[in-house]
Order: structure tokens, then sequence, then C-alpha cells
């Protein structure tokens, strides 16, 4: 059976990691779904906040539904907003930071080995 809701159903949680600022989280689509390769997560970063700075072995992709943001990666500033898709390869050093003055929300998706 598909698995159909609405985000504001889903628990919004901090993201208390280091290098984290307002940002927030919300796990849409997980293996405990029956997603046998990929999960989905809704990110929110509040204006002037980001996610940790970091690298890992697996890719992923986003998608910017509001707000705008600065997408560093490898060094490189790229400014992002509404309808912007980002593909961070394995391997990329990469940060979102929300340089706008509203919230910045995008899609996020992850192979589902990479969930801790």
């Amino acid at each position: 059976m598909a698995k159909i809701g609405n985000f504001s159903e889903v628990e919004n949680k901090k993201m208390d990691v280091d290098g984290a600022k307002g940002a927030s989280i919300r796990w849409l689509i997980t293996p405990e779904d029956g997603a046998p390769n990929f999960a989905m997560r809704l990110i929110t970063i509040e204006p002037g906040g980001q996610s940790p700075a970091h690298s890992h072995n697996f890719e992923h992709e986003m998608f910017v539904l509001e707000g705008e943001a600065t997408v560093v990666s490898d060094g490189l500033e790229t400014k992002v907003h509404e309808g912007s898709f980002i593909f961070i390869k394995p391997g990329e050093f990469h940060t979102v930071k929300n340089t706008g003055t509203k919230v910045c929300t995008f899609l996020c998706m992850v192979p589902n080995y990479s969930i801790k």
C-alpha cells in the first residue's frame, strides 16, 4: 500500500549536530515505510542558519521548495532559490546556508544505507 501523507503530520526534529544552526528535518519516507532504496527528507533552515558542513561516501539530491540559500560545495558558493535542484556527489564537502530573509525549505533524498 502506498504511503500518502502531509509533511505537517511528520515530527520536525531539530538538527542537533555540530555546525547546524536553525535547521530542522522531517523524515518523510524511510525504510520503515518499506522504501527499499531511498529516504526522503524535508529540511528547513531559518534565516542565518545552516546545515552542518560535512562529507560522506554517498550522493544526495535536493530540490528547493521555498526561500533562498547558498550551497557551499568543495569550496565553491552557489546561490539557489525556489525551483533549484542540487546534486551532491559522494565525497564532496558541503553545507547549505540560508542567506535569505525567509525560511528555506528543500527536499533531500539519500540512499537508505546512509541512515544511521
